[in-house]
Parts: C-alpha cells; structure tokens; sequence
C-alpha cells in the first residue's frame, strides 16, 4: 500500500487540486481515498489498472465536496500556475471549462492516462471522452486567441 501511495499521491493531489481549486480540500480528498482503501481493501480490485479506481473514487469524493460547498467564495482559492501571464490566463481557461470537459482534459492531457482509464474513471464511453477532450482544446484555443 505503501508503494501505491507514493506512486498515485501527487498525481491524485494534482488532479484533485484542479477540480476543487483548494489545496485543503484536495489533501482531504486524497487521504480519504487511501484511508477507504485501507479499511475496504478487501472490496477493491487493484491488480491491473490501479489508477482508474483511485481516479474514480477521488473524483467522485471531489464531486460531493463541490455540492457541500456550492458558493465557492472562498478568499484562500489555490492559482497553481507560475507568475507568467500565459500560465495564469491557461490556468484560468481552463478553471471555466465545464466540469466534464475539464476532467476529460485534466486525465488525459495533464495526468496522462489513456481515453479507456479516462472513460472507466468517469463511467462514459471512449468517445465521449474524446469528444469532451475535444470541446475543452477548441475552447481553450479560442479563449487563449
């Protein structure tokens, strides 16, 4: 278990940061994530694609979190881009993005899974994840333009 924390932890942190866009609440999701694995292990396959179980149930904690906090009016919200202006306006672009689009970009394009972890992780198909990573690049370029 051990190793699989090592292994998944900043990348689940990573993407569980962009979603919820709040550092607490991103370490929170994470140590939930492990902390059910370590209670549950029994319920849980994690021999051949570890990533898409713990991509899912980090990205279904960060769902309910989002609907706890509804009104994200928070004064300590995390801009994790560097100080270069083009870093901060993508970052920003993609913060607008809709949900599923982002998570679409988020998992294939910043986390590098493939579209099958992506489409288990979400509960799509392989061509709904391709559309939405499609929407989100057309919609990045003409923001960014």
């Amino acid at each position: 278990m051990d190793a699989l924390y090592q292994t998944w932890r900043p990348r689940l942190l990573r993407f569980c940061t962009q979603l919820l866009r709040h550092a607490h609440d991103a370490e929170e999701v994470v140590h939930d994530v492990f902390a059910k694995l370590l209670t549950t292990k029994d319920r849980y396959q994690l021999d051949e694609q570890p990533e898409v179980l713990l991509f899912r149930l980090a990205r279904n904690r960060c769902i309910d979190l989002r609907r706890k906090h509804r009104p994200e009016s928070r004064a300590d919200m995390v801009v994790q881009a560097p100080d270069a202006t083009g870093h901060r306006d993508l970052a920003e672009a993609i913060d607008q993005l809709p949900l599923p689009h982002r998570e679409a970009l988020l998992l294939t394009a910043i986390d590098g899974l493939g579209y099958r972890e992506a489409a288990a992780i979400l509960d799509v198909s392989l061509g709904t994840v391709a559309a939405h990573r499609y929407a989100a690049v057309a919609e990045l370029q003409r923001r960014l333009r």
